[in-house]
């Protein structure tokens, strides 16, 4: 299987993407290319089986009075690109910021959003459906991250969540776009969240089965 581990500073991602690069590489089955050019995205993803994503579609941009307003990290071939790719038949895996502070296209390709958390916290990662391949043989297992506050479809499949003030929030799921497999995790704030052996389970399974189809 042909992965495209999209590489790049936004959400601090480029610190991450290296380590799953590593622990993705080192599955047999798994052939894993490390970039950074988001041209990659409108030139041609037609050698790749499934594209690992964390540098999210909008980045922040400080104003004179202390604000931010939030812009597009992708150009429009760019994310026109990525959307193809998925509709097409192939799968993405989202993590993390990927899904913050985005407009109604990549809500349709992820399933959800969010765009507040509480505090970055230790807790455990519940696994709540384990018959699924992508929580095959996981147990529940505990991370320092951040819990989004997401909205989500009511068509997706949530696979693990975790307990924050008294609710459970979804922390990875499933859902189709198009001909395509979408897998999102909202786990992966930084290196430290993959170097977790549960993760990276969560992670390889997560990119097999985004690209099968």
């Amino acid at each position: 299987m042909q992965v495209l581990i999209l590489s790049g500073p936004n959400h601090g991602f480029e610190k991450s993407a290296p380590l799953i690069h590593e622990f993705l590489g080192a599955a047999d089955d798994l052939d894993v290319a490390l970039e950074d050019d988001k041209d990659i995205l409108a030139d041609g993803l037609d050698a790749f089986d499934v594209c690992v994503f964390g540098t999210g579609f909008t980045h922040p941009v400080p104003q004179e009075d202390g604000s931010r307003i939030w812009e597009a990290e992708l150009t429009t071939n760019q994310e026109d690109g990525l959307l193809d790719f998925v509709r097409s038949g192939k799968g993405l895996v989202g993590i993390h910021g990927t899904a913050w502070n985005i407009g109604a296209r990549a809500v349709d390709l992820l399933g959800g959003h969010a765009n507040w958390h509480p505090p970055g916290l230790t807790f455990t990662v519940n696994v709540t459906e384990g018959e699924h391949p992508i929580t095959a043989d996981l147990a529940d297992f505990e991370v320092e991250d951040e819990i989004y506050m997401s909205a989500w479809f009511p068509e997706i499949n949530i696979l693990a969540t975790a307990e924050w003030s008294d609710k459970k929030h979804p922390l990875a799921w499933t859902k189709s776009f198009g001909d395509g497999r979408v897998f999102y995790t909202a786990l992966g704030h930084g290196p430290d969240t993959f170097s977790r052996p549960g993760m990276q389970k969560l992670m390889t399974q997560g990119v097999r089965w985004a690209g099968t189809n």
